[in-house]
């Protein structure tokens, strides 16, 4: 597992390349975790690299309650949600070998700070990676051990008393997050081990999505419930591509 202080990383390697005939067939074979260790062991030399820039618009309105599935305000309650979603612009069926999430910004060497109220779940292809709301990511159904979000799961699920962020993998030691407390201005970083990354990558292969998913909550406060600051990053990417 890798740690780094400042931003998060999501990393899996690729080594000892080799040629081979059958490349687009061992693609295609791809079922697990497992299926794509070795098909980026084994094919490095057909690795190409990408990057792509993601942005959450700051959200400033007041949350949208009674629409959408969601239910009137009421006090420390997870009653009302804005759902934001960004795609990585990559060609379906591709094969994520790396994939690294630069929590710093779009600059270079820029320190990203977060604000939110109340809570927030940041998600790839709907996985749960982090949350502030750790009861609430309880709730949530998982597949594979993956905590897959839902918001007709949680809504109306009551607050934690204090903060309780949540991190993919943290139990296990695969992960690390450090996460703001709501309403506080902090950073954030996150880092995930090479297992988390695999499973991820053949589940976005399987479903032919690569999607970021960023979800803001409120209970009642129309002032700042379901806002954020912007939010955004870059994404390194290495992939094989049929």
């Amino acid at each position: 597992m890798l740690r780094v202080s400042l931003t998060a990383l999501l990393l899996i390697g690729c080594n000892q390349g080799k040629t081979s005939l059958g490349y687009l067939e061992d693609l295609e074979d791809i079922d697990d975790a497992g299926d794509v260790e070795d098909a980026c062991d084994d094919y490095e030399d057909f690795i190409e690299t990408d990057e792509v820039r993601i942005i959450f618009e700051a959200t400033t309105g007041e949350c949208p309650w009674d629409e959408d599935d969601n239910i009137s305000e009421e006090d420390t309650y997870l009653t009302a949600r804005i759902e934001q979603s960004e795609v990585l612009d990559l060609d379906t069926e591709v094969v994520i070998c790396d994939m690294a999430l630069d929590l710093s910004g779009l600059a270079l060497g820029q320190i990203q700070l977060m604000v939110y109220d109340d809570y927030f779940f940041f998600t790839f292809n709907d996985v749960v990676l982090a949350s502030s709301h750790a009861p609430a990511v309880e709730l949530l159904s998982t597949d594979g051990g993956m905590p897959i979000y839902d918001w007709a799961e949680i809504v109306g699920a009551p607050f934690p008393d204090g903060d309780a962020p949540f991190c993919l993998g943290e139990d296990s030691g695969d992960s690390q997050c450090e996460i703001p407390s709501t309403q506080v201005e902090g950073e954030i970083s996150m880092s995930f081990s090479t297992d988390i990354i695999n499973e991820l990558s053949a589940r976005a292969l399987d479903e032919d999505r690569f999607e970021f998913g960023f979800i803001t909550t409120g209970d009642n406060d129309a002032s700042s419930d379901c806002q954020h600051d912007e939010f955004s990053f870059a994404v390194a990417v290495e992939y094989l591509s049929p």
